[in-house]
C-alpha cells in the first residue's frame, strides 16, 4: 500500500506531545513492513523553532514539510501552512489510503475537497480531540458546521484509541461499524536503554534518598497539575523529604503552577525540569521517580502512563484517563477520582509508604504494557485497518 499521513506536526516536534511520537512510530514501522509511506506536515517544531521546510526521508518515510504562516500561532494550535493545498492536491491522488490526524485542523479542511473529488479512502484519528467542550468551543462548533461533520461522515474508518473515544464517536451518531479501536503503542526497546537516574536527580539538586513524585508531559491545564500540586502539599505532611518533579514543556500552565507552589510555601520541594531530549533522558526521569502521576482532567489514553509502567515505575492516574479501566482491572496502577486532591494525596502517600507493594503493582503494569501496548501487539491491527479502508473504496486499488 501507499499510505499518506496528514498531520500538523511530525518528528522531531516532540514538544507537541505524545501524539507526535505515535504518528512518527506508526509511519516508520509501517514503512519497515515494506509499504510506501509519505507524510504531509508543517514546519512546526516547538514554541520558538521551526523545522526546515522541504522534503526529506526520515526512517524510511518521505516527509514533506510546508511552512506555517506563524510559528507562534502554530504553538497555539492554529496551523496555517503556505502551499498546503497545492501539496495536498499533488500527493493525495498518489495514495491508496490517507490517514488524517486530529479533527479540527485547517489541514484537514483543505484536504477534504481533494479527498472527496478523487474518491480516495481516508481514516481519521482524533487524538482525543472529538469533544467540543475542551476549550475554543465557538471555533470548534464553527469548524464542525463547515467541515468537521462532513469529514467524519465521509471517512471510511474512524479510529478510537480507547473505549472512551469509541463512545464519543457513538455520541455523534456515527456508526460503530466504521469505528476501529486500536490503542496507542510504545516502543518497548526504549525500556531497556541505558540511563542514569542519579545524574538526573543531581541535575535537579535532589539529594540521594529523597522520595520523588514525578510527572512527564506537556504542562497544560487539562493535565490537572494544579490538583497534583495541592495533593503534593498534603503528602509533605507524611513525607517531608519528598520532591515533586514536573517534567515537560510549558503549554500554558507553568506560570500559574509556579504561583501556586509559592502560595503553598513548597518551592523548596518542587522542581520544573523542562523538556527532555531523547530516550535516555526520559528513561532516567521515569526511573528516578518513586511514583509517577498523570492527574489529567481528560486523557483519551495516557501514553506517558504506558512509558512509566514500561520502566517499572509505580503509577497513579484518574478515572478520566482512557487507560484507567484496563489498569484497574489488572491492578497495574492506582486510579483515583478526577480533581480530588485528598484522594490523590492518599494514593501517593500509600505508594511512598509501601514501596514493595507499589513496585509489585508496577510489575503487573509492565507486563500489561508489553503484552497489549507494544508496537508488535498493534501494528498488524493497523495494517488490517488500512486494508479495511481500501475495501470501502475498491476502485482505489
Amino acid at each position: 500500500m501507499h499510505i499518506l499521513h496528514i498531520t500538523p506536526y511530525y518528528a522531531p516536534a516532540w514538544a507537541y506531545g505524545g501524539s507526535v511520537r505515535v504518528v512518527s512510530e506508526l509511519a516508520a514501522r509501517t514503512a519497515a513492513r515494506g509499504h510506501t509511506v509519505t507524510v504531509l506536515t508543517t514546519d512546526a517544531l516547538d514554541a520558538t523553532a521551526r523545522a526546515g521546510p522541504g522534503t526529506d526521508t526520515l526512517d524510511g518515510v518521505t516527509v514533506h514539510r510546508v511552512p506555517n504562516l506563524s510559528n507562534a500561532l502554530a504553538w497555539r494550535r492554529v496551523f496555517a501552512p503556505r502551499g498546503f493545498r497545492r501539496a495536498a492536491a499533488r500527493l493525495i491522488p498518489q495514495a491508496d489510503v490517507v490517514h488524517l490526524h486530529e479533527v479540527r485542523s485547517l489541514l484537514n479542511a483543505a484536504a477534504l475537497p481533494v479527498l472527496l473529488r478523487t474518491g480516495t479512502s481516508y481514516l481519521v484519528t482524533p487524538h482525543g480531540g472529538l469533544p467540543a467542550g475542551l476549550g475554543r468551543t465557538a471555533y470548534k462548533r464553527l469548524y464542525d458546521a463547515l467541515w468537521g461533520r462532513r469529514l467524519l461522515a465521509r471517512a471510511a474508518c474512524l479510529h478510537a484509541v480507547s473505549g472512551m473515544e469509541a463512545e464519543q464517536f457513538a455520541a455523534l451518531g456515527l456508526p460503530a461499524s466504521r469505528v476501529v479501536t486500536i490503542p496507542n503503542a510504545v516502543d518497548v526497546a526504549a525500556f531497556d536503554v541505558p540511563a542514569d537516574p542519579a545524574a538526573f536527580k543531581r541535575r535537579l539538586d535532589i539529594e540521594p534518598g529523597r522520595p520523588v513524585v514525578g510527572f512527564l508531559g506537556r504542562l497544560n491545564p487539562i493535565k490537572g497539575l494544579d490538583v497534583l500540586v495541592d495533593a503534593f502539599a498534603l503528602v509533605l505532611a507524611q513525607h517531608p523529604g519528598a520532591v515533586l518533579v514536573l517534567t515537560g514543556p510549558d503549554d500554558g500552565a507553568q506560570p500559574a503552577l509556579e504561583a501556586q507552589v509559592d502560595r503553598l510555601g513548597i518551592r523548596a520541594a518542587v522542581r520544573f525540569a523542562g523538556l527532555l531530549a531523547g530516550e535516555a533522558e526520559k528513561a532516567a526521569a521515569y526511573r528516578s521517580f518513586d511514583v509517577y502521576v498523570l492527574p489529567s482532567r481528560y486523557e483519551i489514553l495516557g501514553i506517558t502512563l504506558l512509558e512509566a509502567l514500561g520502566h517499572g515505575t509505580p503509577s497513579i492516574t484518574t478515572e478520566r484517563c482512557g487507560l484507567a479501566p484496563d489498569l484497574a482491572a489488572a491492578d497495574a496502577a492506582r486510579v483515583v477520582p478526577t480533581g480530588d486532591a485528598p484522594a490523590l494525596a492518599a494514593a501517593i502517600t500509600a505508594a511512598l509508604s509501601d514501596p514493595a507493594r507499589a513496585r509489585e503493582q508496577a510489575r503487573r503494569g509492565q507486563q500489561l504494557v508489553r503484552e497489549r501496548y507494544s508496537w508488535d501487539a498493534v501494528l498488524d491491527r493497523w495494517l488490517e485497518a488500512y486494508h479495511t479502508c481500501l475495501d470501502a473504496h475498491p476502485h482505489q486499488r
